[in-house]
């Protein structure tokens, strides 16, 4: 798709505007260079997705006095709160939903923010940085795949999400798979942070999930009366973002099993440890008594003046020594 260079001024609010798609009724996409922006929103059938950086004011400004949504739904779009949110207004869907990072066009594993409003014929998408699911998508039409309704775009972008974490799951999957099998062999290595690392990543993932749930189930039930063509749409989201967090959730059991198995591990290593020392303490202490006894240089001390007397008194510390292990086997300390 050929995209014409921004004939605006850099000072215009419609200058900073990342991508606008016009769709006909068909779903094709056409590229509107952003001096044309407000001039298709007003005369064009078909709907709209427009892209914009929160990190450019100029951006900012064009929802505040260009975009054709009401107050709620550009006071969304424009806050700086994080948390995961998706309600109605009328005929209006506002939400901010969760989406993987790109860093000079390579994907991370760092979550970001998408902010969305939607009307029947307008999508207009914030971010305040690269998102891998959005320009996933910003792919797709490029290549050709139709969208004929702002919630097939959403959808196109949560199943883009949904894959990702997938991916992210198997990643996670394969490699507790290589941590339980090194701890079934006990190879030692550094199990306990790869653990963790996984059951970090498994965890943060799946509180994300677990919101998504939730709001898109919410609002499923909400939008049956006044948005019926949106239910099922709606009900096909949360089913998808149901089964990537059961997915999530059992490999967040897994690894937490997994800990807690290298932990019971590393806890009878270290019994296993103490014990010996113990007993090698309660075994060598005896004889040390009685080189510490022949040690004394006193007066009519045994075996001072009898040849090979070193002799006895190394028998009679081994012997102590011997005594000691026998009488600790005998109460059965180990």
């Amino acid at each position: 798709m050929n995209r014409p260079e921004t004939l605006l001024p850099e000072g215009k609010p419609a200058a900073g505007i990342i991508a606008a798609y016009h769709f006909n009724k068909d779903g094709a996409a056409e590229w509107i260079t952003p001096d044309k922006v407000d001039a298709a929103l007003a005369g064009r059938d078909g709907w709209f997705w427009i892209h914009l950086s929160r990190a450019d004011n100029r951006c900012r400004a064009w929802v505040e006095s260009h975009a054709p949504l009401s107050d709620i739904i550009r006071e969304v779009l424009l806050d700086d709160e994080d948390h995961l949110r998706l309600e109605m207004y009328g005929r209006e869907i506002v939400g901010v939903l969760p989406d993987l990072h790109l860093e000079f066009d390579r994907p991370t594993e760092d979550l970001g923010r998408m902010r969305f409003g939607m009307t029947d014929r307008l999508l207009v998408t914030m971010r305040r940085v690269p998102l891998r699911s959005v320009e996933n998508v910003r792919h797709e039409i490029a290549a050709g795949t139709p969208f004929t309704a702002p919630i097939e775009l959403l959808d196109g972008i949560i199943d883009h999400f949904a894959d990702v974490i997938g991916q992210l799951s198997e990643r996670i999957g394969d490699e507790l798979d290589i941590i339980e099998e090194r701890i079934w062999r006990e190879i030692r290595g550094d199990e306990t942070q790869r653990i963790a690392r996984a059951r970090n990543q498994s965890g943060r993932i799946h509180r994300q999930l677990a919101q998504m749930r939730g709001l898109f189930h919410r609002l499923e039930y909400r939008v049956a009366g006044p948005m019926p063509e949106l239910a099922a749409p709606l009900q096909g989201l949360a089913q998808k973002i149901d089964a990537f967090d059961h997915a999530i959730a059992d490999i967040h059991d897994r690894a937490r099993l997994l800990q807690d198995e290298m932990a019971g591990r590393m806890a009878e290593l270290t019994n296993r440890r103490l014990l010996t020392l113990s007993l090698l303490t309660a075994a060598i202490l005896p004889p040390t008594l009685v080189t510490g006894f022949f040690g004394m240089n006193t007066k009519d001390l045994p075996f001072l003046e009898t040849p090979g007397g070193s002799w006895y008194a190394l028998a009679i510390a081994a012997a102590a020594g011997a005594v000691t292990y026998w009488a600790l086997q005998r109460l059965r300390a180990f």
